[in-house]
């Protein structure tokens, strides 16, 4: 079953906004993100985040940041850094405020997943958070074996 709000990922790589708007879907302020950076816009990426956006990032609470301000930074570095870099979303799930997003970044010399749980903010239809778990693909790494024997370590 659909969803008036969804355009899925598939769709969304085909057609820009305009061609989405006048398909009559709406697309949610994650795909908008994706969609800006991916094509270098930084004044549409910006418009997708909440000025008060949050970042929490579980597993490293260090990283962590508040503010629409440092989410834009961080992505203009990446772009910099990997002009060639794309997101890629395998999945993408919708349920009323939240949308949970596993994606892929690519570029040369670097390879990553993600899977992020995003709020938005209803009112302002802007990412107002975002709880992010990421790391680079290991494709040379230990097998399950080797790796349940490096937790005992």
């Amino acid at each position: 079953m659909g969803c008036s709000r969804c355009a899925m990922a598939s769709e969304h790589a085909y057609f820009g906004n305009a061609e989405v708007a006048q398909k009559g879907l709406t697309v949610n302020p994650v795909l908008r993100f994706v969609d800006a950076f991916n094509r270098g816009d930084i004044s549409g990426l910006e418009a997708a985040f909440h000025p008060d956006f949050e970042m929490v990032v579980p597993q490293h609470p260090r990283r962590g940041f508040k503010g629409r301000d440092q989410e834009v930074k961080n992505m203009s570095s990446l772009r910099e850094q990997y002009p060639d870099g794309r997101i890629t979303v395998h999945r993408m799930v919708e349920n009323g405020a939240e949308v949970w997003m596993e994606s892929g970044f690519e570029a040369a010399g670097i390879e990553m997943m993600a899977v992020v749980i995003f709020e938005i903010d209803q009112r302002t239809d802007t990412i107002r958070l975002g709880r992010y778990y990421s790391e680079r693909v290991d494709r040379g790494g230990p097998d399950i074996d080797g790796f349940m024997e490096s937790l005992r370590s």
